[in-house]
């Protein structure tokens, strides 16, 4: 009779625990990447009644018999994740991403250098994709771990320069404040005289501009260019004269503006300098990008022309896992390209705080590969993964558990009533 009783506190055990289950999977309707877990019962051991045993044809022996046993109630068999992906929900950052697949981001602290062997580098995977890029222009997800992925190969990815207008410095250009013989001056620069309110070199850059506003025109040889007063560099007041320095620009680009611009310079006279100022030039190609087939961290590529590191304002994510931005030129800059990671046995992946699982003793075989190649998925830019808790079929696990624990309570009860109906048989 006490059996009934064992396998009744039994159930009660069993039954709790699925309601844990249920409970946290509820609680976790609305997490990003969830993946819901199932609870599945066996039945408990044994015991036998009566031992089975064999028959025998011989003459005047007895057939075979079955065994009788008696179990002791129910417990836990396992509890399984089930990795079905999520639905898809729209995000408005566009470096958050999903995988529409069977496949793992890898993430983690840093690790030094490049590596191939997953199952040993001490990271972890996840499904959450919520990705920025950090101070030190690293790829991150929220908390705070290293994206690892394909970086560039050094020497590409570079983008192309853009075509420059040339531009050269005029310095030590004389200008001269004369009367124009009327009642009037004129301001002479390069041998162009424009008149000019200013009588003397006391107000030397007031008549500059009235130069540059008078006489930059195409019939003097401007009509290309964009002529810069920048500062006066010496006044002699004793002749009314001054040294002014300029900065002379061409309205378009390419090679062919060198000859026009620094002609145009020329005209101003003084010394036409170059350095630091540039040479007009065409449209440079860029170097397309290529990926290293050894796993890193992620990070903003340096430019070759600066030694720093690209400045990049927005960024996005494509579906092979390619992290672009775009910097301040509006030139389109990548990053790298995420990895996917697959798992032969995801069940085997053990869970930890977080969002983030390790690789446990079961997990099988643990391989990289690139997104968008394989059923490992590909990566969907502006969306997160939902949890892919089915609520009404929790609703129905809480019933059909809640029914069970109230039968094997009852269990419990009624074996307690035939206890006390046997203690009372002597009274």
């Amino acid at each position: 009779m006490v059996r009934s009783m064992i396998a009744g506190v039994a159930g009660l055990r069993a039954h709790q625990s699925k309601m844990d289950v249920i409970g946290n999977n509820i609680a976790n309707v609305n997490t990003w990447g969830f993946k819901g877990y199932s609870y599945n019962f066996k039945d408990s051991m044994y015991t036998n009644s009566i031992n089975s045993s064999g028959g025998s044809v011989l003459a005047g022996a007895a057939g075979g018999r079955n065994a009788s046993q008696v179990g002791y109630g129910s417990q836990l068999s396992s509890i399984s994740n089930v990795f079905e992906t999520g639905a898809p929900s729209p995000s408005s950052r566009p470096m958050d991403c999903m995988i529409d697949g069977t496949g793992f981001f890898l993430v983690g602290n840093m690790v030094n250098g490049s590596f191939t062997n997953v199952a040993d580098s001490g990271l972890y995977l996840s499904r959450v994709g919520i990705f920025s890029v950090d101070e030190n222009g690293y790829l991150v997800d929220d908390q705070r771990s290293y994206v690892y992925g394909y970086a560039l190969v050094d020497g590409t990815g570079i983008p192309e320069k853009a075509a420059q207008a040339a531009s050269f410095s005029v310095e030590g250009a004389v200008a001269k404040i004369e009367d124009d013989g009327q009642g009037g001056h004129t301001i002479d620069i390069g041998g162009i005289k424009v008149p000019t309110s200013v009588d003397s070199t006391n107000r030397l850059e007031d008549a500059v501009a009235d130069w540059v506003e008078k006489a930059l025109t195409a019939a003097n040889g401007f009509g290309d260019v964009t002529v810069e007063f920048n500062n006066v560099a010496s006044i002699d007041a004793a002749a009314n004269t001054g040294t002014v320095n300029f900065t002379v620009t061409a309205k378009t680009v390419g090679d062919a503006t060198n000859t026009t611009t620094e002609t145009a310079a020329g005209k101003l006279g003084g010394t036409v300098v170059k350095p630091p100022l540039v040479e007009g030039s065409d449209l440079v190609p860029g170097i397309d990008a290529q990926y290293s087939e050894e796993l890193s961290t992620l990070r903003i590529p340096i430019n070759p022309d600066t030694n720093q590191r690209y400045k990049l304002e927005n960024y996005s994510i494509r579906e092979d896992g390619t992290i672009i931005g775009v910097d301040d030129q509006k030139r389109v800059i990548a990053l790298g390209q995420v990895a996917l990671i697959h798992v032969q046995n995801p069940n085997g992946l053990e869970k930890t705080n977080g969002y983030y699982y390790t690789i446990g003793d079961n997990t099988g075989e643990v391989t990289d590969v690139k997104a968008n190649t394989g059923p490992t998925g590909y990566i969907k830019g502006s969306y997160l993964e939902m949890a892919n808790v089915d609520l009404a079929n929790e609703f129905s696990n809480i019933i059909t558990t809640q029914r069970g624990f109230q039968a094997n309570s009852k269990i419990i009860t009624v074996t307690d009533e035939m206890l006390q109906e046997l203690v009372n048989m002597k009274r």
